[in-house]
């Protein structure tokens, strides 16, 4: 059976689905221990529940922990950097993202 991708996953699920933490946890392969890191260092916040049994996430959250444990993984990245990282990763898709726009508006009064 072939796995899903978290683009692919986060077409089907709903933006109102929520995961509980043994869920996510497994999405990204990694420790209880290195979830509640992610959430002591505010990468992620789960969105109800007080104790961890009890917490809940949204799709967000998943992409975020899928995406940290990678680079914890394959760049051995520290769990206290990974907050840092992300949002540098962030920024810069934005400025693409703004940068490709502008380029667009550019070829109007070019052409």
């Amino acid at each position: 059976m072939e796995q899903l991708s978290m683009t692919q996953l986060s077409e089907w699920i709903s933006p109102d689905y929520h995961f509980g933490f043994e869920e996510l946890c497994l999405s990204a392969n990694i420790s209880s221990d290195n979830i509640i890191e992610l959430i002591d260092y505010n990468i992620i916040t789960p969105i109800s529940g007080k104790q961890p049994q009890e917490w809940q996430f949204n799709i967000t959250a998943m992409r975020i922990v899928n995406k940290a444990a990678r680079l914890h993984r394959d760049l051995e990245i520290d769990w206290a950097d990974i907050g840092l990282i992300l949002n540098l990763l962030d920024d810069i898709e934005y400025l693409r993202s703004e940068n490709a726009q502008l380029k667009l508006q550019l070829k109007r009064f070019l052409f």
